[in-house]
């Protein structure tokens, strides 16, 4: 049963989980939006659009990637001005999965005693074949 107690609680939590997400997501639209207007974003979107096509993202897609090695709710925060699909976003955000974050997991690794720049090869490798199969299979733009 929901008790007055519990939904000011809930509401509370919920807060703290805006408030937090919004370090990530705020810098990450503002970083795209200053890439945009400065002419930056274009250029870069110009240069990867053909290597990009092959995941079915734009060449905008690359900063949204490179996003996720920092943050991936940074990445996903970079997602929101550019007016991605359905299907882009799904593609984007399951390469992220798979492949974030990758200089630090990287390090974590191979403290570990791991063959860190073969774990990061899987990973890159096994995330480009992933985008390349969504957007294969999946329907849509």
């Amino acid at each position: 049963m929901i008790t007055k107690k519990t939904f000011v609680q809930g509401i509370k939590k919920g807060i703290k989980v805006i408030v937090e997400l919004s370090k990530y997501i705020i810098p990450s639209v503002f970083a795209i939006k200053v890439l945009e207007h400065s002419g930056l974003l274009e250029r870069i979107s110009a240069f990867m659009a053909p290597y990009m096509s092959y995941i079915g993202l734009p060449g905008e897609g690359a900063l949204i990637l490179l996003f996720g090695q920092v943050s991936m709710y940074g990445a996903i925060g970079a997602m929101i001005p550019l007016g991605l699909t359905a299907k882009q976003i799904t593609i984007c955000c399951s390469m992220i999965s798979i492949c974030h974050a990758i200089i630090l997991e990287t390090a974590i690794v191979t403290k570990g005693g791991a063959n860190g720049f073969l774990n990061a090869g899987i990973r890159f490798l096994a995330a480009v074949a992933t985008g390349v199969v969504l957007n294969t299979i999946i329907p849509g733009v």
